[in-house]
């Protein structure tokens, strides 16, 4: 039991089963210690009872004994005979996690008031979280204390005493009571300062030219930021995803930045970062100008991944489990790349150009992508004027692809 809920379903006014405690498991062995409460009038302090459970299981079997529906043999306290005998020997890890979690049913039983009605689930609250959740309650003058604009330095540390607790059961039970102002109060709160950390860390970067930067400490920590670039529900899947390509001679494989799900259809979108001091446009060409080799070697890359993707799918993904299901519907490809604020006027119209002439590629920005999170800040401000990036100032995007 090193989950910190328990989980307690009455099988009487005065028994209940509880949450399994596991001693030890592995793929094809289960060792775990079945408790039962009980309502013992005449010795309180003994209330929890149970039994041993050790099963086995071939490799091949999908389920443990107890846990499939074909009949099985078991040997019981009741069905052995004279001369049988068994012994279970217990180890060091599984005589720790028996004693802890007897002290835990132990602890329930002497906080129940009798033994639930149903199903119930508890959850355990560290001693300060208790106190602190003791005094909301029951003084009201605390409570308004609290709200008041002098005691925010007093709120940020009662946060960080709430959120470090261990039992985030206990944390969502909490937010759960709230009233649907606070919980919003909360919510934009936190979701402000999200965006506020990432916009910051975005714009102070956007002269760092380090590629593993931005895959590493931009993009896989705040994984939401590169979901802004589509119109639909998506997540990260895979980061550095091999899509096929190698030859004979295991040379020349195709390794993909990041890939992202689409959570509804499970559709896939290949996507390539370079750096915001990647070049976009080259030298000028007659009236216009040619993409910088960066940019066109980028966007030939990332339709090569389309391309070995579809070619090699059945056998990249003939393994993966159910759940890990992907579709390849004629993937989006994205690139993630440069300034369009270095531009000007005829090198932007010249990008726009270019990059509006794909079908089913999207190329972006990096200050284009700031400039979402700020637009994102906008909508937790009611009371303040849309944000206005300096870096952003000269252009704004309007394409059905960017939804802003």
């Amino acid at each position: 039991m090193k989950e910190s809920c328990i989980d307690v379903v009455s099988r009487s006014a005065m028994t209940a089963d509880a949450t399994p405690v596991v001693l030890s498991s592995t793929e094809r062995f289960r060792f775990r210690f079945m408790p039962m409460l009980v309502d013992n009038q005449n010795n309180p302090e003994q209330s929890v009872r149970g039994k041993l459970l050790l099963e086995r299981k071939s490799k091949n079997e999908k389920y443990f004994p107890t846990d499939s529906v074909a009949p099985c043999e078991k040997v019981t306290r009741g069905s052995a005979k004279n001369g049988d005998w068994v012994e279970i020997e217990l180890h060091s890890e599984e005589t720790y996690n028996l004693f802890m979690g007897l002290k835990k049913l132990y602890d329930l039983s002497g906080c129940m008031n009798g033994i639930p009605f149903g199903s119930a689930r508890f959850a355990q609250i560290d001693s300060s979280f208790s106190s602190f959740l003791e005094v909301i309650q029951n003084d009201p003058s605390a409570a308004r204390m609290i709200g008041e604009p002098q005691n925010f330095e007093l709120i940020k540390i009662l946060l960080q005493l709430i959120t470090q607790t261990s039992s985030h059961e206990s944390l969502k039970n909490s937010l759960s009571s709230l009233a649907n102002e606070n919980l919003q109060a909360l919510t934009t709160s936190a979701s402000l300062e999200g965006l506020k950390r990432v916009e910051a860390l975005m714009r102070e970067n956007l002269d760092n030219g380090k590629e593993e930067f931005w895959q590493q400490k931009v993009f896989n920590e705040n994984q939401w930021v590169l979901a802004q670039i589509f119109s639909c529900p998506c997540t990260i899947y895979a980061q550095k995803a091999f899509v096929g390509g190698k030859s004979l001679d295991n040379k020349g494989g195709n390794v993909c930045d990041f890939i992202y799900r689409n959570k509804m259809t499970q559709n896939v979108a290949l996507i390539e970062i370079k750096t915001p001091c990647t070049e976009i446009v080259g030298k000028p060409y007659r009236e216009t100008y040619s993409m910088s080799l960066d940019m066109s070697g980028a966007v030939n890359q990332v339709l090569n991944y389309r391309d070995e993707l579809q070619k090699n799918f059945s056998t990249l993904t003939r393994d993966l489990e159910e759940a890990d299901t992907v579709r390849a519907f004629s993937p989006k490809c994205v690139v993630v790349i440069g300034k369009i604020s270095t531009l000007n006027a005829k090198q932007q119209k010249a990008f726009e150009l270019y990059r509006n002439s794909f079908n089913n590629l999207t190329i972006i920005t990096f200050d284009e992508l700031h400039q979402k999170i700020c637009d994102l800040m906008s909508v937790f401000k009611e009371d303040s004027p849309r944000p206005v990036d300096s870096l952003m100032d000269e252009f704004s995007i309007i394409d059905e692809d960017y939804p802003i």
